[in-house]
């Protein structure tokens, strides 16, 4: 099983465990790390901080679900063309959830593929970072594999 270590600009790392069953969509993810990206707070969404990331071949729809829990390691694409984006918005993410979410958009549900989890022991950093950037808006994130 892959982990990844995701070093937040501002301070506090969050190691994540990648789970197997969204194997494309992780395979996709573990091929263009490591990145340095722009997390931002996705406040439609709730407790949800986000950063673009640009995969070779878009994966499919696996392990997909509409309900995130807290800890949560998501892909996110447009899968339908359904939302349109308030501007030049990412076209895939990674989503990291700070507490239990039901995903949606201004015209329904979203639909993302869960890929792993933050490892449990670090949630009150977790919730910190989240905070943290619902306050302050954006920072950036190094997302690179763990060993």
């Amino acid at each position: 099983m892959h982990m990844i270590k995701l070093t937040f600009e501002r301070g506090g790392t969050l190691l994540a465990r990648l789970n197997d069953k969204a194997p494309k969509t992780v395979k996709e993810v573990m091929e263009r790390l490591p990145i340095t990206s722009t997390v931002y707070h996705t406040r439609w969404c709730g407790r949800e901080v986000s950063f673009e990331i640009r995969t070779n071949r878009l994966p499919p729809l696996e392990n997909c679900s509409t309900i995130v829990s807290k800890f949560d390691l998501a892909y996110w694409r447009d899968w339908d063309g359904l939302t349109v984006p308030e501007g030049e918005g990412p076209k895939e993410a990674i989503a990291i959830y700070y507490g239990p979410e039901l995903l949606r958009y201004h015209n329904g549900s979203l639909r993302a593929n869960i890929i792993g989890r933050i490892e449990v022991d670090q949630e009150q950093l977790l919730e910190d970072i989240g905070l943290r950037i619902w306050e302050y808006g954006k920072e950036k994130v190094t997302v690179e594999v763990y060993k």
